[in-house]
């Protein structure tokens, strides 16, 4: 079985647990830092992973990390549980996955959009209002400057890209040119 199926059936055990629509906030931000924690840390990894380490000596230096984080109760016992099953090299994994989970649930999805320049707070709220009634949720965006782009807006919702640059405009063009 592959290590994002896994990681996928982890995310909804833990999404069970989490229950409420007003935990699942707090249980996505403790699991975030508690995957940040451990991918920021190759000594942590290492740790975890070695087969010359206790199990002893790993509860006590996840209890130290945990400790150190104040996560949320849910994944403060989620993390132990991963750790018995020597899972918890998967955090980063099932991270993203009950992310995901967390944004289908709350009706959310994340947009990328690529422009050439820093846009105006209000040109990014309209921006974020149609793109809302574009897909039907309630949309985040989170903004990329790539001067290489000519003008224009790139926007990715999920796997869909809505290509608004002068690039590809012009590219349109040129083929419209091509065939006749």
């Amino acid at each position: 079985m592959s290590q994002g199926v896994i990681a996928r059936r982890y995310a909804k055990a833990l999404m069970g647990l989490a229950g409420r629509d007003q935990a699942l906030e707090s249980v996505e931000q403790s699991l975030s830092e508690l995957a940040e924690t451990y991918e920021s840390s190759p000594e942590l990894q290492g740790a975890i992973a070695s087969t010359k380490v206790p199990s002893v000596a790993k509860q006590t230096i996840l209890a130290d990390v945990l400790e150190a984080l104040q996560p949320h109760a849910q994944v403060d016992v989620f993390a132990r549980f991963l750790l018995l099953k020597r899972r918890l090299s998967l955090i980063p994994d099932i991270h993203r996955a009950f992310h995901r989970l967390v944004q289908e649930r709350l009706v959310r999805i994340e947009a990328e959009v690529t422009v050439t320049h820093p846009l105006p707070e209000e040109a990014l709220e309209g921006l974020r209002k149609e793109l809302s009634e574009y897909s039907g949720k309630d949309v985040s965006l989170s903004v990329k400057i790539d001067p290489a782009l000519l003008g224009g807006v790139v926007t990715r919702i999920g796997s869909e890209v809505i290509d608004g640059s002068l690039r590809n405009q012009l590219e349109q063009v040129r083929q419209s040119i091509i065939q006749g």
